[in-house]
């Protein structure tokens, strides 16, 4: 048996004459380890010298020479961080203790200059059962015992020699790592489940390419040859590969092996083979990943598999790293519930999106942690994933960027619930979930975008799934100046999209496809189904079963037919017609006509724009919504157009409110030579010479089908049409019963509270813009409402003041907040528990109008309560303000949408003096012309104006400030009072005051107001991410109360 080392206090105390005792020590240890082994060793007088191999945790270099000319001193050299001259280090002191225990243990006097490698101890030589092998460690060779060391042993070479354990040397050739079937291993023939394990053998390749088999690997230290005797460094980072196989175990599938020596297939000392074919000559190709969908057994599911093939359409067996993304089979059901694997895949797909380490904190089951943590960190460090298909002999490629694409988008799509029942399928090769069909139908369209960036294709009862791609056109059939008719011509399969399409789904399902729709394509079927569905007048089949529906559209709707030329359906317009889109679409290209002499150097640049915009629809024969902001000047272009073809036309009707009517006269005799028929009051008689008629609504709606019946009109233009907002009001029945060529109205504010308000408006400029109007009534999608704004956007003109009027003055507008008098509060709060109490006990069938009359009782006592006295604590803040104002020379307009409380305000401005004019709807026009004219002329300093009669249509640039007495929820309404000061010609800073009673109702009118803010975007905006809400509902004014 060995004897262990024992070493005499004598020499560690001789020692201590060269090291410290805390070294000798240390030293000391690591020889009782047997981890040192002299190489090399010489001894002259009074000198030795000596090299070795000092193994303490690392192996280290030591060289050690001891002179004793009269003091003795002692060098040495290690080539470990703590070494210095002076101290020394416990490895240079382990092998001088080693040396000098030899010295003590040998028989012989003059012992030779050539020392042996190791001292043994009645030792044997080892050797082993099998090369190629790692060992795992020095007692585990043949012959060697519990506490071996390498260096302590004698090795029995192939020619039946015995060796000491060399020093090792840096290898010059390669390392040889043959991964074989284990199978043709006869020591593991016999273990169960050994038919896809594989066992690495190792050999060594000189440089001269002859392989060396007969060698062993000492743990992850030594590589030692057997015929020579030789021993090499293992290279750090084979070194590291070894210890990873020492630790996942030698006996793996293949692609475990891969997994870990893929990062080092470039290692210059390292060549891999795979059944003893070098791996540089195995044939790679990549991947083809694909996915379907087919009825799975659970009710109400689907499965969703993903299967992997080569470039032959062979079926591949997914690697591990699939594991990832699956419970059954995989890593996911390591966790102890399944809401955990849910959170952890959620903090995955964050962790790898904002590139942290979050997920590492989750607990997993210690046999799984390791390999899930690996794969992970494997695809984010790797830009590839590697493995090798055994029954094929091959090797394929995943690049990690498609991995982490299929894990991000499977769960991302499809939710963190979709690993619920997932599967990895390894016996028929796939990787499967079982989604509901509604989780898988709602995610796929956003899946399939995500795989066609790496033309990944998903399958669906066995036909592959795309993005619908239609075959419909229009042939073109008769047409006049304002109709065409066409054939909308439809084969089957597109008409099976059509009719099983859901607008507001991303997807359609047919007998046996899933078709994909994009928003282009989702566009496209709402005009399709309006079309075969309600439009068509009639339609018929032929015998390849292709249907023709025929359609008869107003020219008006040319732009339509063209945006559905950009989805491709061809066939509908003519060249002509394209280019007027064209045209329509680019202003800049919009040929230019002459400007009336007249006018010359009057209309500023935007307004030379518009006057073209209406000449070039007049000229091709549409309508005209021309929308500008209040003030800049529409009647104005609307007048130069006017001027330019008055010779080519016979009659132009003109309509507004009753309050504009001179202003329309007015502004036309001062800049045109037009001669005015003013069709308006008793005894109105038309005159047949004159070209030009204007007249009121009131007029209009009374007279359409007597007077007006049977007239053809060039031109009807309607000013202020808002007032015509109503589809079902008698004004717009009776302006659709006009015979007008060409229609163009006029509108600062073409949407107030309802989305069909922009239609009607739209359908009274261009009279068939939208088809069958009903259809667009009914409907207010946010896609519908996109849709409108893009149908119509060559037909309505908007400009801003902010736009176009740069040189205008500040405006500034302020809430200002006010307290009830205590009386005053006191009625109120008495008055609202009445109406409370009223509202919740009347029926519900009277529930709105009650709201309604409710509503009006509680805005009415924020303006004025008449008890034994007025109360009004509005009427005394504005005095306050009308006494500073007035003395500082101001003109004021003071706006109320009640003319009692205009009478209450008179009263007031008559007590103190104040001279003021006054408009309301009790006046004739002339009358309020009179009092427009003497406010801005400087005869009077207030202005009292009615909301309604006098919020459109008016000039008065001389105000700079207005007070909004009473506030109401549409701020169109508030907007177009406040300009009409805030227009061309203002020449001072406005400000604009809005006094607003704390705590009462008409707080939550503000609140509603704001909510209501973005009502003209909604169908105007530059952009198209804000949408029209919808008006007033019976909530919105129980709120209001309540």
């Amino acid at each position: 048996m060995f004897n262990a080392i024992v070493i005499p206090q004598t020499l560690t105390k001789q020692g201590e004459n060269y090291f410290s005792h805390q070294m000798i020590l240390r030293g000391q240890k690591i020889l009782e380890n047997g981890r040192v082994a002299i190489s090399f060793s010489r001894e002259r007088t009074k000198r030795y010298t000596l090299s070795g191999i000092v193994t303490d945790n690392d192996p280290f270099q030591v060289r050690l020479t001891l002179d004793e000319n009269g003091e003795p001193t002692l060098r040495g050299n290690c080539n470990c961080q703590h070494w210095n001259e002076e101290k020394q280090c416990q490895h240079v002191a382990a092998l001088y203790l080693h040396y000098n225990l030899n010295k003590l243990n040998t028989d012989e006097a003059n012992k030779s200059t050539d020392l042996k490698s190791h001292i043994h101890f009645h030792g044997t030589s080892v050797h082993v059962n099998e090369y190629g092998r790692i060992e795992m460690g020095a007692s585990k060779l043949v012959g060697a015992n519990s506490n071996s060391t390498y260096s302590s042993l004698q090795y029995m070479l192939t020619s039946r020699k015995t060796k000491n354990f060399p020093l090792p040397k840096n290898l010059e050739g390669k390392l040889v790592i043959n991964f074989v079937k284990a199978s043709g291993i006869e020591e593991f023939a016999s273990y169960n489940n050994i038919k896809h394990k594989y066992y690495p053998l190792f050999s060594i390749l000189d440089s001269e390419g002859n392989e060396q088999k007969k060698i062993s690997l000492f743990e992850h230290l030594y590589i030692f040859d057997w015929t020579t005797g030789a021993a090499y460094n293992l290279p750090a980072s084979v070194s590291h590969l070894v210890k990873k196989f020492m630790n996942t175990g030698l006996l793996n599938n293949i692609n475990t092996h891969l997994k870990e020596i893929q990062t080092l297939l470039d290692t210059p000392h390292l060549q891999i083979k795979v059944d003893d074919k070098a791996f540089n000559e195995i044939e790679t190709f990549r991947t083809n990943t694909r996915f379907s969908i087919s009825t799975a057994k659970r009710k109400g599911f689907l499965d969703f598999t993903l299967e992997l093939y080569d470039h032959k359409e062979r079926k591949l067996s997914p690697p591990d790293i699939f594991k990832i993304m699956c419970g059954e089979g995989g890593y996911l059901n390591s966790f102890r519930t399944k809401s955990d694997s849910y959170e952890f895949i959620k903090v995955l797909l964050e962790s790898l999106k904002f590139n942290t380490q979050e997920y590492k904190k989750f607990s997993y089951s210690a046999s799984e942690r390791s390999k899930l943590l690996d794969w992970i960190e494997f695809f984010e460090n790797n830009e590839e994933i590697l493995f090798y298909e055994e029954d094929i002999e091959s090797l394929y490629i995943i690049p990690s960027n498609i991995f982490r694409e299929l894990l991000e988008g499977i769960f991302e799509c499809f939710g963190e619930t979709a690993a619920r029942f997932s599967f990895f399928d390894k016996a028929n090769k796939n990787v499967y979930f079982q989604l509901p069909k509604n989780f898988l139908f709602n995610g796929v369209a956003n899946f399939y975008k995500r795989m066609q960036k790496f033309q990944i294709p998903i399958f669906y009862n066995n036909v592959e799934v795309k993005t619908w791609s239609s075959n419909i056109r229009f042939e073109r059939k008769k047409s006049n100046l304002d109709w065409f008719e066409v054939n909308l011509v439809v084969d089957e399969k597109d008409l099976a999209v059509i009719k099983n399409a859901d607008i507001g789904e991303d997807f359609i399902v047919t007998d046996n496809q899933l078709v994909l729709l994009e928003s282009k394509e989702r566009e496209l079927l709402k005009f399709m189904k309006k079309y075969t569905k309600h439009e068509a007048s009639s339609s018929q089949v032929d015998q390849a079963n292709v249907q023709k529906f025929s359609l008869n559209f107003k020219r008006s709707r040319i732009f339509e037919l063209f945006e559905l030329k950009k989805h491709g359906i061809e066939g509908a317009l003519t060249p002509e017609e394209e280019q007027i889109c064209e045209n329509l679409l680019n202003m800049k290209e919009m040929p230019t006509y002459d400007v009336p002499a007249k006018f010359e150097g009057v209309p500023r640049e935007y307004q030379l724009t518009g006057y073209q915009w209406l000449r070039f629809l007049f000229e091709n024969r549409f309508g005209a919504c021309l929308a500008d902001d209040m003030g800049l000047g529409k009647t104005l272009q609307t007048i130069m157009f006017l001027e330019s073809i008055i010779d080519q036309v016979d009659k132009v009707l003109i309509v507004c409110p009753v309050s504009i009517l001179l202003n329309w006269k007015n502004e036309i005799d001062k800049f045109s030579s037009l001669d005015i028929d003013i069709y308006y009051g008793d005894g109105r008689e038309l005159d047949p010479s004159k070209k030009i008629i204007l007249t009121s609504y009131g007029v209009m709606k009374k007279e359409s089908y007597t007077t007006f019946e049977n007239m053809n009109f060039d031109i009807l233009i309607m000013d202020e049409v808002q007032h015509l907002k109503n589809i079902r009001s008698q004004g717009a029945t009776a302006a659709r019963n006009l015979n007008a060529k060409f229609r163009i109205c006029l509108t600062g504010t073409p949407v107030e509270n309802d989305l069909s308000e922009f239609y009607n408006i739209m359908d009274l400029s261009i009279p068939g813009i939208w088809g069958d109007l009903s259809l667009f009534r009914s409907s207010s999608s946010k896609k519908s409402r996109l849709i409108a704004r893009q149908t119509v956007r060559p037909f309505i003109l908007r400009r801003t003041k902010d736009q176009v009027l740069t040189e205008l003055p500040e405006k500034v507008e302020n809430h200002i907040y006010l307290n009830f008098s205590e009386e005053e509060k006191e009625n109120y709060l008495n008055t609202l528990a009445q109406i409370r109490k009223r509202i919740t006990s009347v029926q519900q069938g009277r529930k709105y109008s009650e709201i309604l009359k409710s509503l009006l009782q509680l805005r009415q006592m924020c303006l004025w309560q008449k008890k034994q006295a007025m109360l009004s604590t509005k009427i005394e803040f504005l005095v306050e303000n009308l006494e500073q104002l007035i003395d500082e020379g101001h003109k004021v307009l003071v706006f109320s949408q009640f003319t009692t409380y205009l009478d209450h305000i008179q009263n007031k401005v008559r007590e103190h003096s104040w001279k003021f004019a006054r408009i309301d709807g009790s006046q004739t026009m002339k009358k309020r012309q009179a009092e427009v004219e003497r406010f801005q002329e400087g005869d009077a300093q207030v202005f009292l104006i009615s909301l309604k009669a006098g919020g459109v249509g008016l000039n008065l640039t001389a105000a700079s400030y207005i007070f909004l007495m009473d506030p109401w929820w549409n701020p169109a309404v508030e907007n177009q009072a406040i300009d009409r000061a805030y227009r061309i010609g203002q020449e001072n800073k406005l400000t604009v005051y809005r006094p607003i009673i704390k705590d009462s109702v008409e707080e939550k009118v503000i609140v509603l107001q704001n909510s209501k803010k973005e009502l003209f975007k909604d169908l105007m905006a530059s952009d198209d991410q804000s949408y029209f809400s919808g008006k007033l509902s019976l909530e919105d004014f129980q709120q209001l109360i309540g």
